[in-house]
């Protein structure tokens, strides 16, 4: 199991590490019941068993490196999807603005939109904005009637929509018909 770089993958390593330590431990472990029960009758020579000691140490030793590489990996992956959340939150944030723009919607009606691609109810909306609900309803109404979308759901499709087709248009040709192909043959 190796990855692109043709390093082992970080499941192989973990294996060998825990292979490792299960190995460093059952010698430890091994050792020390045979000296608490008795059961080794004849000691072994001092030379072996300190050579196995120093090979189960450095074992450890070993395992702990590998641990230190793997740990580093992970936290170096982990920034670098934390950096690409935070650029396709902004990505997104772009993509609102220039559609609430394109709309031109006013601040509170950018507000109710944003309220509403999050999900809320007009009734949560106006709680958290401080406006009845019927404002917030016209407001929504307002916003539906500019973006020329029939309503909460078809506003959030459309920026699912937005960007579906520019992940999928910056990843991979486009082999889907567009909606208007699709319209069109049906």
């Amino acid at each position: 199991m190796t990855n692109r770089g043709g390093m082992p993958s970080s499941t192989a390593m973990i294996l060998l590490v825990m292979a490792v330590q299960f190995a460093c431990a059952a010698f430890f472990i091994g050792f020390f019941v045979m000296d608490l029960t008795g059961l080794r009758s004849t000691p072994s020579s001092y030379t072996l068993f300190e050579l196995v000691q120093i090979a189960a140490g450095a074992g450890l030793v070993l395992s702990i490196v590998i641990n230190v590489f793997l740990l580093r990996r992970v936290v170096r992956r982990s920034q670098a999807m934390e950096q690409g959340l935070m650029l396709a939150r902004g990505a997104f944030h772009e993509l609102l603005e220039a559609e609430f723009r394109r709309w031109d919607l006013t601040p509170a009606e950018r507000e109710v939109a944003l309220f509403a691609i999050k999900g809320y109810s007009n009734g949560e909306i106006a709680g958290l904005t401080g406006k009845s609900e019927g404002t917030v309803k016209s407001q929504s109404n307002a916003v539906f009637r500019k973006s020329g979308l029939g309503g909460r759901v078809a506003l959030m499709s459309h920026f699912l929509d937005e960007m579906v087709s520019d992940a999928s248009l910056s990843n991979a040709p486009d082999e889907t018909p567009s909606r208007t192909e699709a319209a069109s043959a049906s």
